[in-house]
């Protein structure tokens, strides 16, 4: 009975003890640190995700600036006589090759160079027509140079798109003539200018090159088809303008003051290339203004003559550039050594690459010329080079030392000088040149020494 009494007290302790913890709010050992971590878990948190927040919105954002760069690639050549002269027979003539070997045999060896640039233009010396001609009707010209229409297809299934035909054998079977060589281009997809007769060629990526042509050794009111086309051009919005000047003295090394005095004006109307001919040997490079004159390229593929004056002949190749389609002021421009036939001895008129220990005696050669012009030279391998006074560049603007030309924002230049506009280049005027102005027509020696 006592134990029984003594049972109830205990039980009646432990319940009043458990009812007071409840009333008091105490914890059981160990589980409040738990509950208190998961609060300071929770708070930590928090912090370190606004703390991110805030770090994220605080970085400034940068958008790169994409340019849209662009080049375009030019070629031009020296004189192409796609015919014989009068005097020769048909045995060994520019007839027989074409009869034996086809339209692709003159220029294969150029093919795969002119189908990768943009542009190639040639000068095309010589009146493409089946009709008959009397030489003795003009006994004042002593050569006459005369293919046939389907020679246009020589140069078209070569990838040629310019023909320049101001000069002095377009007009060899007269107006006509040239009419029927106008209508064979034509035909052969071939853009051609004359005199007043100016062409804009169109690139894939939808740039224009305009290119005006003339004979420039007769009557001075000539030199206005060239400036009459170049400020046509201007007010085109062409983006490449070239002139073609038939000009200069035969067998002339070096140019005339003529020459210089045109081209330079030429250039100073908005031309940026002056490709010269009429001399059939090659005369120094100048650049003036920041464009380059090529004064003249000599011969190509020329079917007047079995024994060349000189065979051996330059191609020229200029590379330009432009960026968000502004043309920008840069420089990238070599000469391809050539000579117009794969036989040294004997014209076969299949011009061919030189290479070797000639390749790098004609560079030489025409950096002699190239003195008389006043501030180029090339390389080994036929880069033009610019002559600064203190350094030889390569570019005509900002570059760095592997020659890759370096862009930049207009807007973020502090120094002007920094983006080139090619005014400031070194002009030339050299003393030692031929002084002699071409005042009328040269009579031609087509057959050299032979």
């Amino acid at each position: 009975m006592r134990f029984c009494s003594l049972k109830k007290r205990i039980i009646s302790t432990f319940i009043s003890i458990g009812i007071m913890c409840s009333i008091s709010g105490c914890t059981i050992p160990g589980k409040e640190k738990k509950e208190n971590n998961d609060v300071e878990k929770e708070i930590s948190t928090e912090v370190v995700t606004e703390a991110v927040t805030e770090t994220t919105e605080e970085i400034p954002t940068t958008t790169e600036v994409q340019h849209d760069i662009r080049t375009l690639t030019i070629t031009a050549t020296g004189d192409c006589a796609l015919g014989p002269i009068q005097t020769h027979g048909y045995g060994g003539s520019f007839h027989e090759y074409y009869d034996n070997y086809g339209e692709g045999y003159f220029l294969q060896n150029f093919k795969e160079l002119f189908e990768a640039d943009d542009f190639t233009l040639v000068n095309l010396e010589c009146a493409l027509t089946d009709r008959p001609f009397y030489p003795e009707s003009n006994p004042d010209k002593e050569f006459f140079i005369v293919g046939r229409p389907e020679y246009a297809g020589i140069l078209s299934s070569a990838g040629v798109e310019g023909c320049s035909l101001g000069n002095n054998h377009s007009k060899d079977v007269g107006t006509a003539g040239l009419e029927d060589t106008e209508a064979a281009c034509d035909s052969a997809g071939i853009k051609w200018a004359v005199d007043d007769v100016s062409a804009i060629y169109e690139t894939k990526d939808g740039y224009t090159i305009g290119f005006a042509s003339s004979l420039l050794t007769g009557p001075v009111e000539r030199e206005n088809y060239i400036r009459n086309a170049i400020q046509q051009f201007n007010e085109q919005d062409v983006d490449i303008i070239v002139a073609c000047c038939h000009w200069g003295e035969e067998k002339e090394y070096y140019p005339t003051d003529y020459q210089k005095r045109l081209a330079h004006e030429f250039v100073d109307l908005g031309a940026d290339l002056i490709i010269g001919n009429h001399p059939h040997v090659v005369q120094g490079v100048e650049y003036y203004n920041g464009k380059v004159i090529c004064y003249s390229l000599g011969n190509f593929c020329f079917g007047a003559s079995h024994h060349p004056y000189d065979m051996e002949d330059m191609v020229f190749q200029q590379t330009f550039t432009f960026v968000d389609g502004e043309l920008r002021a840069t420089l990238d421009a070599h000469i391809i050594p050539v000579r117009v036939s794969t036989d040294a001895s004997n014209n076969d008129f299949q011009p061919v690459y030189l290479e070797g220990e000639e390749k790098s005696s004609f560079i030489e050669r025409v950096n002699t010329y190239n003195e008389a012009c006043g501030n180029v030279e090339f390389d080994e391998n036929g880069k033009l080079l610019v002559d600064y006074g203190d350094v030889m560049s390569d570019d005509g603007s900002n570059a760095s030392e592997d020659g890759t030309v370096i862009y930049e924002d207009d807007s973020e230049s502090e120094n002007p000088e920094e983006i080139s506009d090619g005014e400031n280049d070194t002009n030339g005027n050299p003393s030692n040149a031929a002084d002699n102005e071409a005042s009328g027509e040269v009579v031609e020696d087509m057959e050299g020494n032979e």
